[in-house]
């Protein structure tokens, strides 16, 4: 495979990855259902459930315009950090399917102020929970996502100093190498070589 194309195909993985863990997060995980009369449903996205992977989709979004700008090292680094982004997507995750998804959204639950019955000198024992619905469809999708964004970064990491850089005509005007000034006689012999000089 040409260095282009792994570039390319680095940039679609990372692009893809961070925008599945991205939006993904931002959807409903799990649902408390309401359980007295008058209170009300409580949507919990994946952002609640699992902070970290949103935060570090936002890492591979990020490099996906420092893939573009950086050189050899850079990109090495650039690389690293994606490939450790993902990994810590694909951590974070586990744990939230690993303690179930409706432990971890009763974790949110806020229990109202015990007041004893008259008469009792305690409100007993048992806490009544709400009812929990999940939808474990999105934490897949978000774990597919840091997937890719690891194998981006191995990609980058691997075979990223290899890759051409920008062109010096996106470097700034500090950066770019001297030219030449314009004479008559350099118009001219542009004109003569079939140059458009202007």
């Amino acid at each position: 495979m040409s260095p282009r194309r792994e570039l390319r195909l680095a940039v679609l993985l990372c692009l893809v990855g961070s925008a599945l863990v991205l939006y993904a997060t931002t959807r409903t995980w799990a649902v408390l259902e309401p359980t007295r009369l008058g209170s009300v449903a409580v949507d919990l996205s994946g952002d609640t459930l699992s902070g970290a992977s949103q935060a570090l989709g936002y890492v591979g979004l990020a490099a996906v315009l420092a893939l573009a700008a950086t050189k050899r090292l850079g990109r090495v680094v650039v690389g690293v950090l994606v490939l450790a982004a993902g990994i810590g997507i694909v951590i974070a995750l586990s744990r939230v399917l690993h303690a179930g998804l409706a432990s971890r959204a009763l974790e949110h639950v806020s229990t109202p102020a015990c007041t004893p019955a008259p008469g009792e000198s305690s409100c007993g024992q048992y806490v009544l929970l709400p009812p929990v619905s999940t939808t474990v469809t999105w934490v897949w999708v978000s774990l597919v996502g840091g997937v890719l964004m690891s194998a981006s970064g191995l990609l980058v990491a691997v075979r990223g100093p290899r890759w051409a850089a920008l062109s010096s005509s996106y470097a700034p005007p500090a950066a770019r190498p001297a030219e030449p000034p314009v004479t008559d006689k350099g118009v001219w012999d542009a004109l003569d070589r079939g140059e458009d000089p202007t």
